[in-house]
């Protein structure tokens, strides 16, 4: 990498003179106009990151130290614009740069080629002991404890376990594109995207169900994606029809991941259905691809009438092999034999938009809006005698690979009306429904809604929208075995439903549900110098039936923008935003031993959980000296504070103490987090066409979480190992210069 940027900065200082063209004449190459710019500079930390702090700061982007290509662009065009080239990119060298290359015929044909590259890092101070002999293997040292918990001395290793560089993933993407326009009303375009990612992020492995250990370790990423679109669009006066088809296919290099047990260097023996795994698999993503073909179309009809509709229907497909139900030699039956080789998994959606909007007098508008989506499963359900849970314990029991499918229904329909000249008021309602089979809980859902909104301009310098919306959710039943009685193909006992979901629970996509929902818009332009805008939303979900699971969930936000030019060579502009989000669930310890679930009503608990975000902005532009020198200042402040307090209706006493212990609700502190960056910069213009530049930045992060300060891959008393990967708390002070030119 640190070859493509010497290469690109070499290219700069090559090409900068080259180009440079006398003050006044205007650049011509073989007939054609050229015009493009070129900016490099030198970066310089007076303060960086260390390598372990850099996680947060070079999260998406990549920052480097000295000599840098900023930007370069070149343009190259016949007088009369009828062809043109272009090619130009930015970040040139880094693991975040893009460059782009554009060529066309005007009015007949255009091509492209678009490249990019977006970077993801996770961690920059993990550790881990596994070493990955292979891809997607990772090995433990042979000489490993067989215990329930690691001791503190072989816990100290995994903490002084080497520090992995960095844990990221990188995203690839090129683009090819071509656009036709053989006659006035037809264009057809095509268009080519492969993604390819690669790289790790964080992936746990189990070894056995809740309660026994697992590893953090790492997941290899080595994904590709093949993007195909054809579109065709006629459009005359009257009427507009287009047609697309898109094929996308993904393909993963790799099946599974396998890593040690930390507690177990062989296989345990087979005794009770259960052996201890030396060794755990869990398979990845598998390939697959789908097919989309859609028609859409537009017609003007009469009385100021447009109707609009699409419908598109997509054929997913996915055919790997499976994998068999364990990597354990020491777990065999002839149960575990996989009924067929692979998913043969089909599904099929169908989408369908309609829109119709009217002003049959002008005072009126009409509006009407109808969506369906249809979700249809077609995938085989095979049987399956018996499974293995983690690689540890078979479980005799016949079970059927059940499909999810539903069918959504959305339907809007709304009328605004000017009364008088600065009052209009939109009147309107709706629906939706959900149709879902019989592995949800709820078989059919129905929402309605109304709505009625407001907008005043009394002034040329003043617009307020007031939006009112209430909604109501009812369901036909709620039955919560929905999932377990047809996924298990035998019959099942009291037990079985006792220690399944308990009969309170609603889930919140599903439980019935009152919604209020209000927004505010406020724009003000009292003087042409000055332009304000004040926004605001509340929305309140309060779930009524059942008992568990979420019951009440507020929303709301606030804030304002400004900006204002006091003279010409002024320029301000600034806001803040405060956001909260409001969670309230309430649930029940439900300890279980052997096949007994307790099921005490003092064992219930409540969590408020409230997320706060406040974000400001403020900054300015200033013209020093007129088409010479010009200063730009600006701050970015956001702070986050999440809050979760989580309490018992009543104390817990039913039990034993050690049920009690677990049922008894736990003080959890506050964690937050906030970013700082301040940014100037003074851009002085020597000539007409060079502009040199000198600025400053400062970016700090502090974040106090407790649930991963401080983390160690080891926790004393604990059977797990985590990688130990946080976002550490940084300050950055940056300092740059850069050298434009632009040329035309």
């Amino acid at each position: 990498m640190r070859a493509m940027r010497a290469i690109g900065l070499a290219a700069a200082l090559l090409v900068v003179p080259a180009l440079v063209p006398t003050a006044s004449a205007e650049l011509t190459l073989g007939g054609m106009n050229v015009e493009g710019e070129v900016e490099t500079g030198l970066r310089y930390f007076i303060e960086r990151p260390s390598p372990s702090r850099r996680a947060k700061f070079e999260e998406y982007r990549d920052i480097p130290e000295w000599l840098f290509l900023q930007d370069l662009r070149l343009r190259i065009f016949r007088p009369d614009e009828s062809y043109s080239f272009e090619f130009g990119g930015s970040k040139w060298g880094q693991e975040d740069q893009e460059f782009s290359i554009r060529s066309g015929r005007l009015g007949l044909w255009e091509f492209g080629f678009d490249w990019d590259q977006t970077p993801h890092v996770f961690s920059t101070n993990a550790r881990m002991r596994a070493v990955e002999t292979s891809r997607g293997v990772f090995t433990l040292p042979s000489t490993r404890p067989t215990a329930a918990t690691l001791s503190p001395a072989e816990g100290a290793l995994y903490n002084s376990a080497r520090e992995l560089d960095e844990i990221s993933v990188r995203w690839d993407t090129a683009r090819l594109s071509l656009l036709l326009t053989p006659t006035p009303d037809l264009e057809i375009r095509a268009e080519y995207s492969r993604i390819s990612k690669d790289g790790d992020k964080p992936f746990s492995m189990a070894f056995g169900s809740p309660g026994n250990d697992f590893m953090e370790i790492l997941e290899p990423i080595e994904h590709t994606i093949h993007d195909f679109r054809l579109r065709a669009t006629v459009a005359r006066e009257q009427w507009q029809l287009q047609f697309g088809y898109t094929m996308s296919l993904f393909e993963n290099s790799l099946k599974s991941v396998l890593a040690d047990n930390p507690l177990q260097a062989t296989n345990g023996a087979f005794a009770s259905n259960s052996s201890a795994p030396a060794t755990g698999r869990v398979s990845l993503a598998p390939d697959n691809m789908a097919h989309t073909f859609t028609l859409a179309g537009g017609v003007n009809l009469p009385m100021r009438t447009r109707l609009t509709a699409n419908v598109s229907y997509s054929l997913r497909l996915q055919d790997d092999d499976f994998l068999p139900h364990t990597v354990n030699p020491n777990i065999t039956s002839a149960l575990l034999a996989l009924p067929q080789d692979s998913l043969d998994g089909v599904v099929g959606t169908t989408l369908f938009n309609l829109n119709l909007t009217s002003r049959p007098v002008r005072p009126l508008t009409l509006s009407l809006k109808y969506r369906l989506f249809d979700y249809d499963d077609m995938s085989d359900e095979p049987l399956f005698p018996a499974h293995v849970v983690n690689d540890r314990t078979l479980v005799v029991e016949e079970r059927k690979a059940g499909r999810i499918e539903y069918t959504r229904h959305n339907l809007d329909l709304d009328g605004r009306i000017r009364l008088i000249q600065p009052l209009s008021v939109t009147l309107g309602g709706g629906w939706e429904r959900w149709d879902r089979n019989e592995h949800r809980e709820v078989p059919t859902s129905d929402e309605l809604f109304a709505k009625a909104a407001l907008d005043w301009t009394p002034f040329d310098w003043l617009l307020a929208r007031l939006t009112y919306r209430p909604s109501f959710r009812r369901v036909d039943k709620y039955d919560t075995f929905a999932h377990l009685s047809h996924t298990v193909v035998e019959e099942l006992t009291a037990s079985d439903f006792a220690q399944s979901q308990s009969t309170l629970l609603r889930k919140f996509d599903e439980g019935e549900r009152d919604r209020q929902r209000v927004d505010l818009l406020l724009q003000f332009f009292p003087l042409e110098t000055l332009a304000a805008t004040l926004t605001g939303s509340w929305i309140n979900d309060d779930y009524i039936d059942g008992r568990f699971g979420l019951r009440d969930a507020t929303t709301w936000s606030a804030g304002f923008d400004l900006n204002w030019t006091p003279v010409e060579r002024v320029a301000v502009f600034g806001g803040y935003t405060h956001e909260s989000i409001f969670q309230k669930q309430r649930s029940r310890s439900r300890p279980v031993t052997g096949s007994t679930t307790f099921d005490f009503a003092d064992f219930d608990w409540i969590s408020d959980n409230t997320d706060t975000v406040d974000t400001f902005h403020v900054g300015a532009s200033v013209a020093l000296i007129p088409r010479r020198l010009d200063w730009n200042v600006s701050a970015n402040y956001s702070y986050a504070l999440g809050r979760i307090e989580t309490r018992n209706p009543v104390a817990p006493t039913s039990g034993t103490a050690v049920q009690q212990s677990s049922a008894t609700a736990k003080r959890m502190p506050a964690f937050e987090d906030a970013l700082l960056r301040l940014d100037t910069a003074l851009r002085y213009h020597f000539l007409k066409q060079w502009t040199a530049s000198l600025g400053y930045a400062f970016e700090s992060f502090q974040k106090n979480d407790w649930r991963t300060d401080r983390l160690n891959p080891f926790i004393p008393g604990v059977s797990s190992v985590w990688l130990g990967n946080d976002l550490r708390n940084y300050d950055a002070h940056i300092v740059g210069l850069t050298l434009r030119y632009a040329f035309k």
